[in-house]
Parts: C-alpha cells; structure tokens; sequence
C-alpha cells in the first residue's frame, strides 16, 4: 500500500472521529431547537444563523484556504520554513478581516433586527470572530495532514454547544440560549486549537527562500477562494432560506427547509471526511508529483460513489419516518422536501476531488465559471417554484444547482486532465441502490415510524451487500484500503467490519494480484 493511501486513510480515520461527534451531536441539538421552539420561532433564528453562517463562511474560504493550498504544496517539497511564514502571515491577515466583518455585521444587526430576536442576533454575529480565525489554524493542521490536530478543539466544542442547548431547552432560555450556545461553542472551538497549533508552528525552522512569485500568487488565489464561495453560497449553502423568507408568505417553509437539510446533509458526513483527507493529499501530491494526480482524483470518485449513493438512496426511502420519529407531527408538513432532499444534496458529495484538482493547478477559474453557471440556475428555479411550492421548490433549485456545478467541474477535469471515471461501476452502484431504497420503502409503509425505520433499514442493507457481492462491485484492490481503515476502529468494531468487507470481496479476486494503490 503506498504512502498516500496510508495518509487519506488516516486522515480519513482521524477526520471521520471529529465529524461523527460533531454530526451526532448537532443532529440531536437541532432536533431539540426545533421541537422546542417550533417552526415559526425557529424559521426566524434559523434566518438570522444563515446571514451570521455566511459572512465567517466568507471570511473561512478565502485567507484559510489560501493557507491550506500554499502550506501543503510547501510542506510536500519538505520547505516547513515557508510554511511557517504563510501560516503567520495568513494568520494576521485575517485577524483584521475578522475584526472588520464582525463589527460591521453588528452595527446592522443592532440597527435592523427584530426587538425580540436583537440580543440572540448580536450574539450570533459575535460568534463570527472566533469562528474565523480559527480557519486559518484548522487549515493548518490540514495542510500538514495532521488532521487529528483537529480532533481535541472539535470535541471540546462541540459538547459545550450539547451542555449549552440543553441548559436552554430546560431553563427555558428562549432564542438568547441559542445564540449563546453557538457563540460560546466557537469560542471554545477557537482557544483549544490556536495555542497548540501555534506552538507546534513555532517549532519550525524559520529559514526560509520566498519564491518571488509567491505573493502573487496567495493574492489571487485568495480572491479567487472569495470570489468563488461568493457564488457557492448560493449553490452549496441555504441561500434559498433568503428566498423562501422573501417569495413565501408562511415563515414555517424556512423551518421546513432547514430541518429536511439538516437531516440530509449528516448523510453527506462519510464524503466530506473521505474528501477532505483525499484533497489534503491530491494539494500535497501537487508538490511531489503532478502526474499522478488524475489518478488519485478518479480513485477518489469511486469511492466517493461507493459511500455516498447507497445511503443517499435509503435515506430518501426512510425520511418521513424518520422526521415523525425525530421532529413529531408539528412537521409533518415538510414530509415532501425531506424525501426529495437526499437525492437533491448527493451531488455535492462529488466535489471535492475534481475542485481540489482545479484549485491545486490554480485553474480555480474553472470552479468559479462553474458555480456562477450553477447561481444562475439555483436562484431561476428556485425563484420560479418557491410562490407555489414553498420548500419542495427551494429543494428542487438547490438540487439543480448542484447538479450543473458537479458536473461541469468533472467535465472540466476530465476534458483537460484525462482523468478516467469508472462508470460501469456507478451505473452498478446506482442499479443496486434504487433496488435497496424500494425494499426499505415497501417494508417502512407498513410500520409505524420507528419499527419501519429499523425493518426497512435493515432489509435494505441485506439486499445491498447481497447485490455488492453477487454484482463484484468491490476489487481487490479495495481489501488493503479498508483494513486500514478498519484497523483505526476500536477492536470490537474493527474485527466485524473487517470480516463483513472481505465476504464482500469473492475468493477468486483475492488470490488476484493487487492494483497499485491511489
């Protein structure tokens, strides 16, 4: 197994820990929100968290990012003196971005809020701070694929957020608990990873060679980074929360849109951790050798397409019980868009790899073609059908948007990189999946929410390893990968996982040689 399938995995393992906390965690603490304070009281905070989301995603991508990519392409040609520089001077720059954002933002908010949400507004708006000055020592951990550098401050946050709703929800602390809870969580999120990362950065060697061009280059990646999550705002996040508030005359329709992609996008955790550990490798492979990374990109697809449409599936087939189980009958009218949700959100799983091949050659300007491409559609659709269809609409748009940006990216890699996608395998995959769903489907109708959920479930995952094996959708070469994944489970976990992934791998391509890996 080479050096780079031993990295994405770990990085995957180390990765997956932290999202799997925080995806818990936050799934139970939205759940909780929710049925406490109702769709109509939770469309507004939901509102107010999506304009304070946007302005630290903004101030995440650009500076952070720039970090990430140059730190890791450094760090792949061994220069850590380099990297520590960009790490510092990133660090400051945006510190002042920060400051600037967060106090424009308040002045608005203090003015224009609603009296009876200002206060839990304001401290929702203060909370972006923290959160973004964090990025930049997040992305550097991860340029230095040390991803579990990330894991103690994540943890940390995260229960402090759990304690804090909950203290909310019993003490009946109203909106100001919420906002509360989100600004102490990033607080918390901020302090336990900037002073360890710091510290191990100081430890660098300070020498260092400044290729002449290396300004120039951050600057424009940098605005490229913001230029781009401008646009992917609108296709990527709940930009649709802002047209469903302005097009829809029932506030419920924004609560309705935030619960069904709240659930939809926990299904998108296991491809953001895969992607995430993959691109850190393909931005470093970058710095190594260029050749390969068409390759480590298309085996980064497979996988992706392995993970992400089987579940996408079933968990499209399981959704109304799943929201009556969890969210009670005072949602039963999102019933629509939380079935559609899942199918419309699984393209955004693809991502990753095609965008970080794009960005680590620095032709970003693909990836911002595309998504502006992908706006335009998301805010056309979204705007024609939301009057009528309130979140099934705004769904429907978002779904769309995706669709195109996805596409044109791989597109875009494919054409100019000759990167070879395996798509007998997806069209296996899928066939498998839509057989899985239907079964879990038929078998959830006949139950109530919680005995279909289980009964449904499992049905559909005996009918999709049973067609994994008879199928041969898994190689060979895929035994190695996933036991080294399986190795990083706790024993009692790991061992089971291990044994159900070698039946599915048939006997006779066992004793076959292995392909080299990634």
């Amino acid at each position: 197994m080479t050096e780079n399938t031993k990295t994405i995995a770990k990085n995957t393992g180390w990765y997956g820990l932290e999202n799997i906390i925080n995806a818990v965690i936050t799934l139970f603490t939205s759940i909780a929100i929710a049925r406490y304070l109702g769709p109509s009281k939770n469309g507004y905070i939901v509102y107010v968290s999506y304009i304070a989301s946007v302005v630290a995603g903004l101030g995440g991508v650009g500076v952070p990012a720039t970090t990430r990519k140059y730190m890791a392409e450094f760090f792949g040609m061994g220069d850590r003196g380099t990297a520590r520089y960009i790490y510092l001077r990133t660090l400051l720059l945006q510190a002042g971005l920060a400051t600037l954002a967060t106090g424009g933002l308040l002045i608005w908010v203090l003015g224009d809020a609603n009296p009876n949400y200002k206060l839990a507004a304001a401290l929702l708006v203060l909370s972006i701070w923290p959160a973004m000055v964090n990025y930049v020592s997040a992305m550097a951990n991860t340029a230095a694929e040390q991803m579990s550098a990330n894991v103690p401050a994540s943890v940390a946050s995260t229960f402090t957020y759990f304690i804090l709703v909950g203290a909310t929800v019993v003490l009946h602390w109203g909106v100001v608990g919420v906002g509360l809870a989100v600004l102490l969580m990033r607080v918390v999120d901020f302090l336990v990873r900037f002073f360890p990362t710091l510290k191990r950065v100081l430890a660098w060697g300070t020498t260092h060679v400044q290729p002449p061009e290396l300004a120039r280059r951050m600057m424009k990646f940098s605005f490229q980074s913001v230029a781009s999550m401008l646009v992917e705002q609108i296709v990527w996040g709940r930009s649709e929360v802002i047209l469903l508030k302005i097009l829809s005359t029932d506030i419920r329709q924004v609560a309705f849109y935030s619960a069904a992609f709240s659930m939809a996008e926990q299904l998108l955790m296991g491809a953001i951790i895969f992607g995430a550990a993959a691109s850190t490798t393909i931005f470093a492979q970058y710095g190594r050798d260029k050749s390969r990374l068409p390759a480590i990109t298309a085996s980064s697809f497979r996988y992706l397409g392995l993970m992400t449409i089987p579940l996408h599936f079933i968990a499209a087939a399981l959704a109304v019980p799943a929201l009556l189980l969890f969210y009670g009958h005072q949602y039963a009218d999102a019933a629509a868009v939380v079935a559609l949700a899942p199918l419309m959100c699984m393209f955004k799983a693809f991502i990753s790899p095609a965008q970080s091949l794009l960005q680590s050659v620095e032709r970003q300007g693909w990836v911002i073609a595309a998504t502006v491409a992908a706006g335009i559609v998301d805010i056309g659709v979204a705007w024609w059908l939301i009057p009528a269809h309130g979140a099934v609409g705004a769904c429907i748009g978002n779904g769309a948007a995706q669709a195109v940006a996805v596409g044109a990216m791989w597109a875009v890699a494919i054409h100019l990189y000759k990167v070879k996608l395996p798509w007998m395998q997806i069209v296996k995959i899928t066939f498998i999946s839509t057989l899985a769903a239907l079964t879990a489907h038929y078998i959830a109708v006949q139950f109530a929410p919680l005995w279909g959920i289980l009964l449904g479930g499992t049905a559909s995952l005996i009918v999709l390893f049973g067609l994994f094996y008879l199928m041969r959708v898994l190689e060979t070469e895929d035994r190695s990968r996933l036991n080294t994944l399986t190795g990083m489970l706790p024993k009692k976990i790991g061992e089971p996982a291990n044994k159900i992934m070698s039946l599915l791998i048939r006997p006779e391509l066992v004793s076959a040689p292995e392909k080299s890996l990634l």
